[in-house]
């Protein structure tokens, strides 16, 4: 039985006042060939590139192992699910118009997935192949840190306080107020709290904009049986992070770090987690590409938006000359091309955000054992 990684996801949303920063960063940006705009999802079906023996195309094992007490944590999950679940009341409604139905049985699907490593992400369910379609991955609630994290992030955002003084400004309304000495009228969004202090000072709280964040799920994933002069795919999604009202610019680029090691119980078959390696003699033995490589996504609020994920594939080619050993290949985001950024700020104006901010690792890793 063919098993998927899911790892932990890595979350990095920094929430500050938003400003035209996306605008001063594109003219420092390289000029790049844009390879983004209006991107289809991967096509796992997609032809080999020229030159490729159709037969070096492998299906990758994806190894996760059993350990003690694994089957009691499955059971005790799945005994809090059902399979005719729904949407708790905990976020309006009009937040989830933009996705598709919420499956009723999510839940289950999530803890098989999370712990037994069953299902391949990919475009649509296939319950005969055992793959998950997007009605499942674009749900929040899909996302193990949701609960944890996400959902409080969202019930409670951020707030900046800023202050009045009661000789310049008078509140006039619930939502408005006035300058004393010009006459100007404030009134104010929805969501920011305006209060009068004992002393008279006017303080008005306004929830921050979240400008950029994202993450992947599953972040990391373990391939034992990579041979020379072979291809293979795995695959990811990439969400806007908690929060996030802006549209981001990103860029997918393969990197090598010097060392890593697997999280959480995920082991390589001898019971070893750590990757040691050289970058620049491992680059010669992978080639890296991205589908999409180039793309905006879009926000998470307030509501989720219909492209705020990205399902990606990574497809690796190991060349004929790499040694038997253990490698460590990763998936970082950085700013896009300069054309690219150019097309999305016409279209989404101060909405826009060029992304490439990292998280000191790569959002997704893919461990190798080469055999």
């Amino acid at each position: 039985m063919e098993k998927e990684k899911t790892g932990r996801p890595y979350w990095f949303v920094p929430l500050v006042a938003i400003a035209l920063i996306a605008v001063v960063l594109v003219g420092c940006l390289s000029n790049q060939t844009p390879s983004g705009a209006n991107q289809t999802p991967p096509n796992e079906n997609a032809t080999i590139p020229a030159g490729q023996n159709a037969t070096q195309f492998v299906e990758p094992k994806v190894y996760s192992p059993y350990y003690a007490g694994l089957e009691s944590i499955v059971n005790a999950e799945l005994n809090k699910t059902s399979n005719n679940a729904t949407r708790g009341d905990y976020l309006p409604a009009a937040m989830f118009n933009e996705l598709p139905a919420f499956p009723k049985d999510l839940y289950q699907m999530q803890v098989l997935f999370k712990y037994y490593q069953l299902g391949k992400i990919r475009n649509q369910t296939d319950a005969t192949k055992k793959e998950i379609g997007s009605e499942y991955w674009k749900q929040p609630e899909w996302i193990p840190t949701f609960s944890t994290n996400g959902l409080r992030i969202i019930q409670n955002p951020p707030l900046d306080t800023y202050y009045y003084g009661w000789a310049d400004y008078e509140l006039i309304g619930a939502n408005q107020m006035r300058n004393k000495n010009t006459g100007a009228v404030t009134t104010f969004n929805p969501g920011v709290v305006a209060t009068v202090l004992p002393n008279k000072t006017i303080e008005v709280k306004v929830p921050r904009i979240g400008v950029e964040g994202y993450t992947v799920y599953p972040s990391d994933m373990v391939i034992v049986d990579a041979h020379p002069d072979t291809i293979f795919d795995v695959y990811t999604v990439l969400y806007s992070g908690w929060y996030v009202q802006l549209y981001q610019g990103v860029k997918l680029n393969a990197t090598f770090p010097d060392s890593g090691a697997i999280e959480d119980f995920q082991i390589f078959p001898d019971g070893t987690k750590a990757v040691n390696q050289t970058p620049s003699e491992v680059q010669k033995y992978f080639n890296v590409e991205f589908e999409p490589d180039q793309f905006a996504l879009d926000p998470s609020f307030p509501v989720f938006k219909g492209g705020w994920t990205k399902l990606i594939r990574m497809r690796i080619t190991v060349n004929e000359s790499t040694p038997k050993g253990k490698y460590l290949i990763g998936m970082d985001i950085v700013p896009p091309s300069k054309e690219f950024n150019d097309d999305m700020i016409w279209k989404y104006k101060t909405e826009y955000r060029v992304g490439g901010v990292g998280i000191g690792r790569p959002f997704f890793r893919v461990f190798v054992q080469v055999v």
